[in-house]
């Protein structure tokens, strides 16, 4: 006699989607409202690590207490998190690190000659400064960050998405292994006009970008993580879980977005209304979302 056994179908592997929430840290101010923004976020979403990529020019405004500033930005922290550099060339920062201050090219054509201490924020750091600079420039900042009580850091963001190579190559020098500098100009006409100088810029530091970019070896440790869903100061709820999923529907498993510290009181909110809408469809698709740190 014949027995048939009945096998059920083995269970579809569950797709992976991969979203890193950044926070860029600008080196100009620490809010109580922003960081408190901070803070409830985490409390909301203790499934979401942050990647906090910081400029450390905090730690040398004029009359600062450092371990205060240290306290600060701690506050935000969790373990989970991890910990990178950005850079906006202040000038505080630029003559700390020995090197000869540039005023220009500027992003938005501001005038930065100027000496107070956010003096630089808008310089184009791949258009101001030579290879040897940057190197110099990322090798004291990841520094500073250090003699401040953080990790050296192997995360990295270009101040505006200024990324070219020379700072690649001054990024590769100084060993980091990520960077998520490369962005889709269209991405920031929500608030930049399209023949402002920082479009304009980055339309010719990164010229066939989209927001479907996916992460690509830049060398042999560097890596890409292309920032395809910019940061919630450009972004609306609803912009963001459109391109949520479009990725989703071209089958491209990485999403970068974030958040600046120094507009989180105004801004965080859309990224709390995002997140869930985010975890319910990709529930639907049957597609696990993986936070990562």
């Amino acid at each position: 006699m014949t027995i048939w056994l009945y096998l059920p179908p083995p269970a579809m592997a569950q797709e992976v989607m991969q979203v890193w929430v950044t926070v860029d840290w600008e080196g100009l101010s620490l809010q109580d409202d922003n960081l408190q923004a901070m803070q409830k976020f985490r409390q909301q979403f203790p499934q979401v690590p942050l990647l906090h990529l910081l400029n450390p020019a905090y730690f040398l405004q004029p009359g600062v207490n450092r371990a205060q500033v240290g306290s600060q930005i701690r506050s935000t922290l969790r373990p989970q998190d991890t910990i990178g550099l950005h850079i906006h060339p202040m000038r505080t920062l630029v003559e700390y690190c020995g090197v000869r201050y540039q005023a220009a090219p500027s992003i938005s054509d501001s005038d930065e000659h100027c000496a107070q201490a956010s003096c630089g924020h808008t310089v184009s750091l791949e258009y101001a400064y030579s290879q040897t600079e940057l190197t110099q420039l990322v090798s004291c900042a990841s520094a500073l960050m250090v003699s401040n009580g953080f990790k050296y850091p192997r995360h990295f963001r270009a101040g505006a998405w200024q990324f070219g190579p020379k700072l690649q190559a001054a990024l590769e020098a100084n060993h980091f292994l990520w960077d998520s500098s490369r962005i889709d100009a269209n991405l920031l006409t929500t608030r930049w006009h399209v023949d402002s100088p920082l479009v304009k810029l980055l339309q010719q530091l990164h010229p066939q970008s989209t927001p479907l970019d996916q992460p690509y070896a830049l060398g042999y440790q560097l890596m890409e993580y292309p920032d395809n869903a910019a940061m919630a100061d450009y972004t609306s709820t609803r912009q963001l879980l459109a391109l949520f999923e479009q990725l989703l529907n071209a089958r491209q498993p990485v999403m970068v977005m974030g958040f600046h510290q120094e507009s989180a009181a105004d801004y965080l909110l859309r990224l709390e209304r995002a997140i869930p809408r985010m975890e319910q469809l990709a529930k639907q698709r049957n597609i696990s979302i993986q936070w990562m740190p």
